[in-house]
């Protein structure tokens, strides 16, 4: 880890809270994309880990996958990996309407499905940026 991956980790971060906010604030009124930006905030948090340790992490979409490959090192991490799995299911289904299932993200999505995903990907999102304190704390102590 170098200061370098830290200074990019902090711009992922700053981008998925971005998202998150964002999310938030349209969870009453567009609660399709509110769902659709809890799973990007919470990608991206998990992501900047990655980027914090200048370490590629794999071209997918899953949450609960990127959550995998931190486990070991990040064990606090894991207890989010099932509000990954739910988050990964709005990457797909909240931006196109299924012409095999019929779900249009327009009509199925409500309100209270928005205020869930929002609060699955604050915890992650949580978790990651207190990971991400300790990582700079401990690049910064004289002692390590």
């Amino acid at each position: 880890m170098n200061h370098l991956g830290l200074e990019a980790a902090a711009d992922w971060l700053a981008l998925a809270e971005s998202d998150r906010q964002t999310a938030e604030s349209l969870q009453n009124t567009k609660p399709h994309i509110a769902c659709y930006l809890s799973q990007q905030a919470a990608e991206k948090a998990v992501k900047a880990l990655y980027v914090a340790h200048n370490v590629p992490f794999a071209f997918t979409h899953s949450i609960a996958e990127l959550i995998d490959g931190l486990a070991d090192q990040y064990p606090p991490l894991s207890a989010h990996r099932s509000a990954g799995v739910i988050l990964t299911l709005y990457e797909v289904n909240t931006r196109y309407i299924n012409l095999q299932t019929g779900i249009n993200p327009l009509k199925e999505f409500r309100p209270e499905d928005a205020r869930h995903a929002v609060g699955l990907a604050t915890g992650i999102c949580e978790a990651c940026q207190q990971i991400y304190g300790q990582l700079v704390q401990g690049h910064t102590d004289p002692q390590t």
